[in-house]
């Protein structure tokens, strides 16, 4: 049986159910759409806008008008100018990409940022800034800028411009309460409750959610990991390189690559994922607990609503679950028989170079179309019997918002079962022969590598944007109002390599960290390494010594311009569309925790870059290898590396939950 697909309009889901032997299949049954609410525009406009309250009052209020500098016969102006004035972009909303009203208005606005004139731009920004929802511009101004330079100067990490999304929602209590009052508050109160001020900043401690809950089917306590404000952060950049909106020739046209990155990006984040349980194993706790079970977000937004708890909630065998479950049965023939035929009857062979390509378009178009995106969020975000995917929700789940898919559990589970596809045809394929990239032309002779040691940062970050933008008397103070968190981080260290070269020649060096293993069996332990670096390396003849540390390479971001709690002076190395550098080394252990470090040095021609070679992303651990000859080579070496971590004994200026020593 093959099954037929269009690129641009199946609608196939193709996402949970490939985890059949998975830890959470039995959750996943529960995917099952009871129904739909339909209602008329005029019903739907009722549960957003206050009864007898006119969102066309709103544009007549402001000096500007958007058809004053963007042509009227603009189809995005349109578009933008109908949801405006049926109440869809109003100050206030909640807003949600999963909406489609939402979505259209910022996708809309989006548009005209994206082909404004340059002398528009700015009166096209004004104009939103006075007249569209806060949280809808900054989408689409984000989103403008990597296609344009002069959409943003500059822009704060998402954990400053929204910080009830990023911390508990006891925090913004407590922060408003201490502004509301100046500052002032009662010494019993604030050792209880944990806040403290050193001069002119009031510091509020911050643990992670479910802190005071005990939960006996969950204890890996992976918050810390799952909750980090700058992997968030980054997997909110994650979504505007690719918006599941975007078509694939649109995002094709922007980076041909794109399909396989997108799948590579997840494919590490688990990675990662994993290697963070690496301590979990000599503490006696199962990584295999059923944390995804029930999650409790402890967020607020800021009409005042918590974030909506999850719970495990089974549902019975039905009709839509049957043909999720037959697409899914067509999918897995399709890879067993390693062809795919196009809508237009066009067949197409899955091989080893092309699989991932078209696999992660497959999944794509299936997993982020737009109904079956918004049907996954309503029924696993919320639990029970989800919510209705018509219906504004001033309340979404952490599932509607990318940056705090990451917080819940369940959602990594859902990544997995995405990455299950690829690893089913992989398997399908005989192992990639290594032999072509061993050579004799490099020689890795010698190394130093510094102590690794983990330790719990305390950062502390600004929470002066959850104050109102218009209330200029609640803003106007000299406090400054922080969340003090306790989050990962790893001292600084350094890897050295000596290279002894027969040949003046341009090399790539490739390092990844894995978990520990040996040379025979780390190639089978392939999908558990996490890439540090890839990079074009100039070697000349003879000896060469090959430095490496966090600092030095382009690929990681540095929230540490915005830690308060730091007094010395730092550059803004922040970058939305990159991994948190505080992010890369997994939690070790206070006598030690091995993993193991791996280097691949290997000629490539003189004028290649990282976006031209020819290898896979991942390579050599894209997928399983074949490798006769251990011995007579010297260009990549495995090495045991020893991960130690700084245990606190006693929490500097209050306490934190116990496994943030």
């Amino acid at each position: 049986m093959f099954l037929k697909y269009s690129m641009n309009m199946i609608f196939l889901w193709l996402y949970l159910l490939g985890t059949a032997s998975s830890a959470p299949s039995d959750e996943f049954r529960s995917f099952v759409h009871e129904g739909e609410l339909e209602v008329t525009d005029d019903a739907y406009i009722k549960y957003i806008i206050p009864s007898g309250y006119s969102p066309h009052k709103i544009q007549k209020q402001t000096r500007l008008l958007l058809r004053d500098f963007v042509n009227k016969d603009n189809e995005y102006y349109k578009i933008l100018n109908e949801h405006v004035e049926a109440g869809h972009t109003m100050k206030g909303l909640t807003f949600n990409i999963y909406d489609d009203n939402m979505r259209e208005a910022a996708i809309a606005l989006f548009r005209l940022l994206q082909f404004a004139q340059d002398d528009k731009i700015e009166s096209i920004k004004e104009w939103a800034s006075a007249n569209i929802n806060n949280d809808m511009l900054d989408y689409a101004l984000i989103l403008t800028s990597l296609f344009r330079v002069d959409a943003l100067k500059g822009h704060e990490p998402p954990f400053i411009t929204k910080p009830n999304y990023f911390v508990n929602s006891e925090t913004i209590k407590k922060a408003f309460k201490l502004k509301l009052n100046n500052g002032k508050f009662n010494p019993q109160e604030a050792q209880v409750q944990q806040f403290y001020r050193t001069n002119d900043v009031i510091s509020i401690n911050t643990n992670y959610s479910s802190w005071n809950l005990w939960n006996k089917e969950c204890r890996d306590n992976l918050d810390y990991f799952r909750e980090d404000i700058g992997l968030n952060s980054y997997y909110y950049g994650v979504h505007f390189l690719y918006p599941f909106w975007m078509n694939s020739e649109e995002l094709t046209g922007t980076d041909p690559k794109y399909a396989e990155k997108y799948y590579y990006i997840h494919q590490q984040l688990i990675a990662r994922y994993n290697l963070e349980k690496e301590h979990l194993k000599y503490l006696n706790v199962s990584d295999t607990s059923k944390c995804y079970d029930d999650y409790m977000p402890y967020l607020t937004y800021d009409n005042g609503l918590p974030f909506p708890s999850r719970s495990n909630i089974r549902r019975e065998w039905s009709d839509d679950y049957a043909r999720i479950k037959s697409v899914d049965i067509a999918i897995k023939e399709c890879i067993t028989r390693g062809v795919i035929f196009m809508e237009n009857g066009t067949k197409i062979d899955l091989t080893e170079d092309n699989f991932v390509d078209l696999l992660a378009k497959l999944i794509r178009a299936n997993f982020e179309s737009v109904q079956v995106a918004k049907t996954l969020r309503s029924l696993f975000g919320y639990g029970s019997d989800g919510f209705p995917t018509e219906r504004y929700n001033p309340a979404p789940s952490v599932l509607h918002h990318p940056q705090t898919s990451l917080r819940d559990p369940i959602y990594w589970y859902m990544i997995q079962s995405l990455l299950k596809y690829f690893d089913d045809f992989s398997n399908t394929l005989d192992p990639y022969d290594f032999s072509k990239y061993q050579n004799d032309e490099f020689s890795i002779i010698d190394n130093s590598f510094t102590k690794i040691t983990t330790y719990y940062e305390f950062y502390q970050f600004n929470l002066e944007k959850i104050f109102s933008n218009d209330n200029n008397d609640l803003r106007s103070s000299p406090l400054t109002f922080t969340a003090r968190q306790k989050r990962l981080k790893h001292t600084p260290f350094s890897l050295s390599f000596t290279i002894d070269s027969k040949y003046n020649k341009t090399s790539l060096v490739k390092l990844f960290l894995g978990p520990a293993c040996n040379e025979i069996t780390c190639f089978d332990e392939f999908c558990k390494f996490f890439e540090l670096d890839s990079f074009i390396y100039e070697v000349n003849e003879g000896l060469n010594i090959l430095k490496w540390s966090p600092d030095t390479t382009l690929k990681y971001a540095f929230d540490d311009y915005f830690n308060i709690e730091l007094k010395s002076s730092r550059k803004n190395k922040f970058c939305l569309f990159k991994f948190p550098e505080n992010m890369i080394i997994p939690k070790g252990l206070e006598q030690g925790l091995n993993f193991t470090l791996f280097i691949l040095i290997t000629p490539v021609d003189d004028d290649s870059d990282l976006d031209t070679l020819s290898v896979p992303l991942g390579f050599p651990f894209h997928r399983q290898t074949s490798i006769s000859n251990f011995a007579d080579f010297n260009n990549y070496k495995f090495y045991n590396v020893t991960i130690y971590h700084k245990e606190n004994s006693k929490h500097a200026n209050g306490y934190f939950s116990s496994h943030l020593n």
